[in-house]
């Protein structure tokens, strides 16, 4: 897990493809809201996806986040799954939340990417991260939602540069290690 890598990579994705990137956010946002979150998960999927895209040298394209939600109920599902369980973890003692929430980081691009059913798409995410060194994911895991979140934090602007680059940065980790 090379933690400077998939940042780096999200930052040069995000630069080259910047227009494609921020108009895909401004859509996850105002779609996730108008449809009270409904779709924000396949829609966020389809953004990261545009980072995996990107990663494996393919063209990208504004509707490119769409595609996830032909998927909706698989990672609707499978988000709503990952949370109680990494809640009920959090709930038993803080450590096996935090573990599970980095065992199943990548369960919902699994879910898409590779059109895995929720309990595959959560043991490939397993096997990745626990090859590829737990608690550096768990470290990759914090920063990224720290990166992803903390444009809300500067009068909402900065969101269309942090969260797109937090959360790309876990798309470049997932298109680099799930080879």
């Amino acid at each position: 897990m090379d933690i400077v890598k998939a940042f780096t990579d999200a930052w040069n994705i995000y630069i080259k493809n910047f227009f494609t990137i921020f108009l895909a956010t401004l859509v996850v946002i105002i779609l996730g809201a108008l449809t009270l979150g409904l779709l924000f998960i396949p829609l966020m999927i389809g953004l990261q996806m545009l980072f995996v895209k990107a990663k494996r040298g393919e063209a990208i394209a504004l509707n490119d986040i769409f595609a996830p939600v032909n998927r909706f109920f698989a990672l609707f599902f499978g988000n709503i799954w990952i949370v109680i369980l990494v809640a009920v973890g959090l709930l038993l003692l803080i450590v096996p939340g935090l573990c599970w929430a980095s065992w199943w980081m990548y369960s919902l691009l699994f879910i898409f990417d590779k059109k895995l059913g929720i309990g595959a798409g959560m043991r490939a995410s397993k096997e990745v991260v626990r090859k590829n060194n737990l608690w550096m994911h768990l470290l990759f895991l914090i920063l990224a939602s720290v990166v992803a979140h903390l444009g809300s934090y500067i009068f909402w602007v900065g969101i269309f540069l942090t969260f797109p680059l937090g959360w790309g940065a876990v798309a470049c980790a997932y298109a680099d290690e799930s080879k």
